[in-house]
């Protein structure tokens, strides 16, 4: 699926939701169909949001907000929330596990909890270098930068014990 995130100023909102599986080619049609229809008609406050969405990795879906046109208001973004535990419910889904953990590993996504994580760094299967989903971009610039990230950089890396490399 072709995206334009980049065409979107560096400060425009995202919301970034991961799922807990990878979703079906099927899935991932309904999905966007839904995400399409969805920000074609958000509105805040009555006047229409400038917003595009995008699904990453079959997985990882990015709605994007140009507020440059017009603000974004608490109702706005609860209509956003609405539609993400709705679409939640109908593919069965949790788009809200906030302890997710995504490593890339090649160019699929692998789920970890923190155990199984620090289980695979002590058997030297992940690294400090690995490159770990960062959930806490807020704006395109973010995103598009830091979108993943290494695990020695990742908010959970102090909580987390790194093989000691002999020199």
């Amino acid at each position: 699926m072709t995206h334009s995130l980049s065409q979107f100023p560096a400060l425009s909102k995202v919301w970034v939701y991961a799922a807990d599986r990878t979703l079906e080619n099927t899935e991932v049609e309904f999905a966007h169909e839904q995400l399409q229809a969805f920000v074609k008609s958000w509105t805040a406050h009555e006047m229409p949001m400038d917003a595009q969405t995008f699904i990453f990795h079959n997985q990882i879906i990015v709605i994007a907000l140009n507020e440059s046109v017009h603000t974004i208001s608490g109702c706005g973004i609860d209509k956003s929330v609405k539609l993400m535990k709705e679409l939640g419910e109908k593919l069965q889904i949790n788009f809200f596990d906030r302890m997710l953990i995504l490593i890339k590993e090649g160019e699929q996504l692998h789920k970890y909890t923190k155990q199984s994580l620090q289980e695979s760094l002590d058997a030297g299967k992940l690294n400090e270098d690995s490159l770990v989903w960062n959930p806490t971009c807020t704006n395109v610039g973010d995103f598009l930068s830091k979108s993943f990230v290494k695990l020695s950089d990742f908010w959970m890396a102090p909580q987390l014990k790194f093989l000691v490399q002999p020199e």
